[in-house]
């Protein structure tokens, strides 16, 4: 019994094939068959079936061979895309069988393109990679530059942990798509290459090229690349110790699979979750996280995956001194990874296996297992092999140096066109601003559109500049007053730098009888789609906070109300973005803040120590689903006493995140924690600014400004 997906498919190409169909000739009717069959896949299973079913039928009443070679290979999609793959192994096989014996090598090439990736999935990768070689010499035989499964043997060699192979094969098969001038197929071997960095350490080349496949992800509206893009992106800050924004990208991944209902990829982003819990020592959502990852590894039979996941359950259960439950799943891993010869778990279960032996005194066996960690270790990672990589990489760069170096640095730009094409949809009444930013948007629409026309291009670039300053004295009027904020906060300052003429973030004040209440924000986008979304934020900011008898969980809940329903969310429509935000409300006479933040946390300074106080991990705004069902958000509240000289400092993600310093990557927060040690030294406003904006340029260097910034810090006195 099957059950019917999601509907994905366009109603007017099956229309048009079922007319098609009607008017076929026995033979022709094959082909069609067989692409209604195609399309009905992911919608209609029983009917994509019964297409190929009659494709056959009429193959074998005709003695059509290639249609009957081609059905065969069809029912193997079928059932491939439904993760059945026994039977599409079986249905490849005996496609393969009559392509061969009919001498149509294109075919034969597909099919065994078909069973290397069922091998793949199903751990076999020695013979998934022997199948790749063999369809890779027949395309390359017929110089089929496109089908040649480059992407699919780098991926067979990183499974294998021969990461110079991997990477050999992933950067011919960006050079020949590049060539092609082929976005859609540039993505997966953009995502290889970012793998390998990752495996090396190599966060800064791993982030650009994860960017690359983002940014040509959302150009081509790519959902599968858009997810494991944002899946890698997380990977990188997980590693680069930086949980909370790994964990935001890890949740944009897993809400895009399960909108796609991508089962493998659900459970990869449940295993990436459960390890920023993991770190995080909560072991109970951790724990959770991976069975739900280890059930559906284990029922879509994907080895590789099942074998990590029961390493990382391991890793959870040792971490808690539960030695006979971590060896317990370190041995399964093993076992597993030994039957699909993943060199790099084993590594690791061996790794993991040694210290749990030595914990528990078995020095022997502890001795036993660190010697096989070593030697594979050893074997995939020497010194010849890291020389040759820098080498190979070096030449593909040089190859391609003005085309790629578009592509890495346009990454923004295509992100920044994506979200204000979305926020032009949003159904704003906010006034001035909203008129003004309209037509800054139109004219620059416009503007690309008559881009060879130099005399309009220059008017309408004059009137594009106008309009967005314009908007950006609308967008000043409605931010607080520094002054008379330090009316209420005489130590307060605020480095606030959009990195365009308009900014997604703002700050909020508002001044009660007992309380002061301080808000720090960063929405969706910066530039004109930023624009569009801090003005809404900051009207309705203004709307909720009007009792001080609220508290700052109240105002986030309020908030995040009132941006699904001013923006249809909860409609499934499709602007989906929210705020990331932190909001003081400050007791002078007691000396104490009560603090909630969504996604957003504070840092207190005090006696030259840091103490960062986290936010909630979801965003105002938004409808977060999971199994069909939203997410509930219940943002809390934590009081926090403060002394006479603790500095509080409220920030948005865009100094921390500026990639720059030596390795040019993002700072992380023991790198942002000491600069604001630093910088609370210094009691002036104006020299706090300076000092700020020092730090930021010099870490940035040669570097694109990435995102606006904002910074607030006080005292309470």
């Amino acid at each position: 019994m099957f059950s019917s997906a999601t509907c994905l498919a366009q109603p007017s190409k099956i229309d048009s094939l079922e007319s098609e169909l009607k008017k076929a000739i026995d033979t022709s009717k094959v082909n069609v068959l067989i692409a209604l069959a195609w399309e009905y896949r992911k919608i209609d299973l029983e009917k994509a079936l019964r297409y190929s079913s009659l494709g056959l039928a009429i193959s074998e009443k005709n003695d059509f061979k290639k249609g009957k070679g081609n059905t065969y290979s069809k029912l193997g999609d079928v059932y491939y895309s439904v993760c059945e793959y026994g039977k599409a192994l079986e249905f490849y096989s005996k496609s393969l069988k009559i392509q061969e014996s009919i001498d149509d090598i294109k075919g034969e090439a597909n099919c065994l393109n078909s069973i290397g990736n069922v091998n793949v999935i199903q751990g076999d990768y020695e013979k998934g990679l022997n199948n790749y070689l063999k369809s890779l010499e027949i395309y390359e035989s017929i110089g089929d530059k496109k089908a040649m499964p480059f992407n699919n043997i780098a991926a067979s060699y990183y499974y294998l942990g021969n990461y110079e192979k991997a990477l050999e094969y992933y950067i011919k098969a960006l050079k020949i798509f590049d060539n092609l001038g082929n976005k859609k197929l540039m993505i997966n071997p953009a995502l290889g290459v970012a793998n390998v960095y990752v495996v090396l350490g190599n966060y800064k080349s791993a982030l650009a090229y994860y960017k690359q496949a983002l940014a040509m992800s959302i150009e081509l509206g790519n959902k599968s690349g858009l997810s494991v893009s944002l899946n890698g992106i997380g990977i990188v800050y997980e590693n680069l110790h930086n949980n909370d924004t790994a964990l935001v990208y890890y949740l944009r991944s897993l809400q895009i699979n399960e909108e796609t209902e991508n089962k493998s990829s659900i459970a990869n982003s449940l295993m990436n979750i459960g390890n920023v819990y993991s770190t995080a020592k909560n072991y109970k959502r951790a724990l959770k996280y991976y069975h739900k990852a280890l059930y559906i590894n284990e029922k879509t039979e994907n080895k590789n995956q099942t074998s990590k996941t029961l390493l990382n359950i391991g890793i959870l259960y040792s971490q808690q001194k539960e030695v006979e439950k971590a060896l317990e799943y370190f041995k399964k891993g093993l076992v597993l990874a030994n039957s699909i010869k993943s060199n790099e778990i084993i590594m690791h279960c061996n790794e993991n296996i040694s210290e749990v032996y030595e914990k528990k005194g078995d020095y022997e066996q502890a001795y036993y297992y660190h010697k096989l960690y070593s030697d594979v270790k050893d074997s995939l990672l020497n010194e010849r092999s890291g020389k040759q990589i820098a080498e190979m990489n070096t030449k593909y760069e040089s190859e391609k140096k003005a085309k790629d170096i578009l592509l890495l640095t346009k990454d923004k730009d295509l992100q920044q066109a994506e979200i204000a094409k979305q926020k032009l949809l949003r159904n704003g009444t906010i006034g001035g601003l909203v008129c003004a930013l309209s037509l800054a948007f139109i004219l620059f629409n416009r503007f690309r559109v008559t881009s060879k026309q130099k005399t309009i291009i220059e008017s309408q670039k004059f009137q594009i500049v106008e309009s967005i300053n314009y908007s950006k004295k609308i967008q000043d009027s409605l931010l607080p007053n520094i002054e008379g904020m330090r009316k209420a906060i005489p130590n307060l300052f605020v480095f606030y730098e959009p990195k365009d003429i308009v900014s997604g973030d703002f700050y909020y004040f508002c001044e009660f009888e007992k309380y002061t209440l301080l808000a720090c924000v960063d929405c969706t986008g910066h530039g004109v789609p930023g624009g569009f979304m801090s003005t809404l934020g900051c009207l309705l900011l203004d709307k909720i906070a009007n009792s001080e008898t609220l508290s700052p969980s109240d105002i986030l809940n309020k908030l995040s109300d009132e941006i699904i329903r001013v923006l249809h969310q909860q409609d499934g429509g499709e602007i989906q973005d929210g705020m990331d935000l932190s909001i003081c409300l400050i007791d002078r006479k007691k000396g104490k803040i009560d603090f909630s933040g969504a996604r957003n946390g504070i840092i207190l300074v005090s006696a030259d120590k840091a103490k960062r106080y986290k936010a909630d991990p979801l965003p105002v705004g938004g409808n977060y689903v999971k199994k069909g069902k939203a997410l509930e958000r219940s943002f809390k509240t934590q009081s926090i006493s403060i002394d006479t000289n603790d500095w509080i400092y409220m920030y948005t993600d865009g100094f921390m995140e500026q990639v720059g310093g030596e390795d040019g990557v993002p700072m992380n927060y023991t790198q942002f924690e000491n600069q604001l040690i630093g910088l609370s030294k210094i009691q002036s406003p104006g020299e706090k600014n300076i000092m700020l904006q020092t730090i930021h340029d010099k870490w940035r260097g040669t570097h694109e400004r990435d995102d606006d910034i904002l910074i607030l810090g006080f005292q309470v006195v």
